[in-house]
């Protein structure tokens, strides 16, 4: 019944000041529902970079020769295991797997030259792990399951060699055994992928041709896996290591992969913690100016309470309360419209595709970014803004219950 009581009692002093509230709440509903969209924007357009950047080439995990990652020379290549493809194909959390070879090589066009990376890959199985199929400049195509002395490169290697799609230029390298691997390649097709450094450097040859040209002998350098669900990431490296020769081969997944990403978004991160505090200290000096304000008004008030025999405990309790209701509604209402604002960007994502150009400058090939709005984000934001407002509310709350009664009947 105390507690009761002192609810009502607080929750007809807040609305004292019916303004005054208002205006408070307005705040605290504003500061959470930017905090709760700002943060799903984030989480939103991060998921949708990592899962454009891994789609384009990469795949969310690879296996190699321990050291390939770190030297990417034609030495480092392993004889793949057949109860790994078992696995892989068995595996229902596994989207897709491809084999890849890999080279350094010098093209040649006409009097063009110049330095290329070359990935073979099987047509069948690479449409699985990533998209480069689909971005094919007009006027070209993908490789397909029965192309042999065949290619597809970027749009920038292209315009450097001064290749159009129909030509044949000259490649040259080292296989495996450290014979020459030279090879005449008929270019099928050009791409646009929108990374700068793909476009300038990746060309994509058949990986049953590329068996031959460098001498693999049953060997590749990588095997990339797409995941349905990226969060599996962990556990599939786990698994793969214990199904694996650990010792002989490397398991990495996107994050060691492309370290530049995860240092963006960990940058990106900080800009985002930053303004998420000073959302936070705005809505708790709100609150501690309306708790403020109503105290120094109602301060004859507490010495008559005082006088009276309430206790100060009492008294702090009731003026917390009303900070705790005022901060519950305005966190309810705020989590609500955040949710309906990160609802919407999530079915409309913020378009930037009139700016790709400028972006992948930047390497940024992403230019939609949805909003997703995760259970953590509500969950923080109401915690963290109840904490504030009790906290920031605790000091007037203990000024006035210590307040000497007859000082505080004198007050004007």
């Amino acid at each position: 019944m105390q507690v009761q009581t002192v609810f009502l009692l607080a929750w007809r002093n807040i609305w004292r000041n019916r303004r005054r509230t208002i205006l408070t709440l307005f705040t605290i509903i504003t500061g959470s529902s930017l905090i709760i969209f700002m943060n799903a924007i984030a989480k939103g357009g991060h998921d949708q970079m990592i899962d454009d950047a891994v789609t384009i080439n990469t795949g969310h995990l690879q296996i190699h020769e321990k050291g390939y990652w770190a030297n990417r020379t034609m030495e480092y290549a392993f004889a793949p295991d057949p109860k790994l493809f078992n696995y892989l194909k068995r595996n229902q959390r596994i989207a897709g797997h491809s084999q890849r070879i890999m080279a350094d090589a010098l093209l040649s066009f006409q009097n063009g030259s110049a330095g290329a990376m070359i990935q073979a890959v099987d047509p069948a199985q690479e449409i699985f792990v990533s998209n480069l199929h689909t971005k094919i400049l007009p006027g070209g195509r993908y490789l397909k399951t029965e192309d042999r002395q065949h290619a597809i490169l970027g749009e920038s290697l292209a315009r450097q060699l001064g290749v159009v799609t129909g030509d044949t230029l000259a490649m040259i390298s080292q296989g495996l055994d450290g014979s020459i691997a030279a090879e005449k390649l008929k270019v099928v097709g050009l791409f646009r992928s929108g990374n700068p450094e793909y476009d300038r450097t990746l060309l994509i040859m058949p990986f049953i041709q590329a068996k031959e040209t460098f001498s693999m002998d049953g060997h590749i350098h990588a095997l990339a896996i797409r995941l349905y669900n990226p969060t599996n990431l962990n556990t599939e490296v786990k698994k793969l290591n214990s199904l694996t020769h650990a010792k002989k081969l490397e398991i990495l997944g996107w994050n060691q992969l492309m370290p530049e990403l995860v240092q963006f978004i960990a940058m990106d991160d900080i800009s985002g913690y930053i303004f998420d505090a000073i959302l936070f200290l705005i809505v708790a000096f709100g609150i501690l100016n309306t708790i403020q304000m109503s105290v120094y008004e109602r301060t004859k008030e507490f010495g008559i309470m005082s006088a009276l025999g309430t206790q100060p405990g009492q008294i702090t309790f009731m003026i917390l309360m009303e900070s705790g209701i005022i901060a519950w509604i305005g966190i309810v209402i705020g989590l609500l419209l955040g949710y309906a604002i990160s609802y919407y960007f999530f079915l409309h994502p913020i378009d930037y595709s009139n700016y790709s150009q400028e972006m992948a400058v930047w390497g940024i090939a992403t230019t939609k970014f949805p909003a997703d709005a995760s259970a953590l984000n509500f969950a923080v934001t109401a915690i963290v803004t109840f904490l504030l407002a009790i906290c920031f509310s605790l000091l007037p709350a203990l000024r006035a219950a210590k307040r000497n009664p007859v000082e505080a009947i004198r007050h004007h």
